[in-house]
């Protein structure tokens, strides 16, 4: 019997909520371990990297702290940690008579312990701890689904969501910290470019794997090419889009699922889009019009995979609209898909 279109799309966002979750813990903590706490301009970047300048400014007036609030601990704020957490469960919930009851539990312990953070726990002393465990509780969650989920489709469907939104995320962490950088419009210095090159490695956790592979210090040439196009290294946009090809090669030829071949179409675009870049020796300086490009392509990548599986109805004409925002959210913890199933 195939998966619930609704029980696909849950673990399809449950992924994503939790990829998301993670990112932008790793990102706060490394902002504040690297970054300083430049009132002026430090934490303004976060903003850019989500979009988030005019939302922000409606209810808060700038300051490292309520920037780390906004983003961490606001309920309100749909692209917060907290707001990300409560949606992951709430899609858990939907998938109760499907997920192991390891996963259920692991997540709502996890979402309770959240809840109880407070602003004692963003203060400069304890930040690295509180994203530091909210980055474990989410790869405790991702560990527990890889040692208990069962591999049918929604065990791919988990998986996609996991790489579209972390290479979704890796590639605004290169777009929006290199366009900050270059538009200092400061000499850089080369203790300043290493300083930079090791916080965007840090931030993707990347940086023991480029010294081993990478001979000398990092350079900001360097590891924008290696994010985007190691084949090796789990959180390269190259890696995630092989990864992404495979899954719905096994949805359409393992699972018998033949309108995976429309996403297949756009993953395609994808991989053919990185095989030009890689042969561009100017990518660096032409680095924000490429990610601009990435982010459009996934969002049409996702686009084609709500429609194949997800949906039993035409889209709503605001979806265009919607697929363009930077923290793209899940409808609800009950999707449109109804009782269908995933088939052709």
């Amino acid at each position: 019997m195939k998966i619930l279109s609704r029980y696909a799309e849950s673990l399809f966002w449950l992924a994503r909520y939790l990829e998301r979750s993670a990112s932008l813990a790793r990102v706060i903590e490394m902002q504040s371990s690297f970054g300083g706490q430049d009132e002026e301009t430090g934490w303004a970047w976060l903003l850019t990297l989500h979009a988030d300048h005019d939302r922000f400014k409606k209810r808060y007036d700038y300051s490292t702290s309520n920037v780390i609030s906004f983003y961490l601990l606001d309920a309100e704020n749909a692209g917060s940690i907290r707001s990300s957490l409560h949606m992951a469960r709430e899609n858990a919930r939907s998938l109760r008579p499907y997920i192991p009851l390891e996963m259920w539990v692991q997540l709502n312990a996890f979402h309770a312990s959240t809840l109880e953070l407070g602003l004692r726990d963003i203060e400069p002393a304890q930040l690295p701890r509180t994203c530091s465990a909210i980055r474990a509780g989410c790869l405790a969650q991702v560990g527990t689904a890889e040692g208990t989920l069962f591999r049918d489709e929604g065990y791919v469907f988990f998986k996609l969501g996991q790489l579209i939104e972390r290479a979704d995320q890796t590639s605004r962490l290169l777009d929006v910290k290199f366009a900050q950088n270059d538009s200092s419009g400061a000499v850089r210095l080369v203790s300043d470019e290493f300083v930079f090159a090791t916080t965007i490695l840090r931030t993707a956790s990347a940086y023991q794997a480029f010294r081993r592979l990478e001979p000398g210090n990092p350079e900001a040439g360097r590891v924008a090419r290696f994010l985007i196009l190691n084949p090796s290294h789990p959180r390269s946009i190259g890696f995630c889009a092989r990864e992404i090809e495979r899954c719905l090669h096994d949805l359409r030829s393992g699972f018998r699922l033949p309108k995976a071949s429309a996403a297949l179409e756009a993953c395609e675009i994808l991989m053919d889009g990185l095989q030009a870049a890689g042969a561009d020796r100017k990518l660096e300086s032409r680095l924000h019009e490429f990610n601009d490009w990435v982010q459009r392509t996934l969002v049409t990548l996702s686009a084609k995979i709500d429609q194949a599986f997800f949906r039993t109805t035409p889209p709503s004409p605001l979806s265009a609209e919607t697929a363009d925002a930077p923290t793209g959210s899940h409808p609800g913890a009950t999707p449109a898909g109804g009782q269908s199933q995933t088939q052709s």
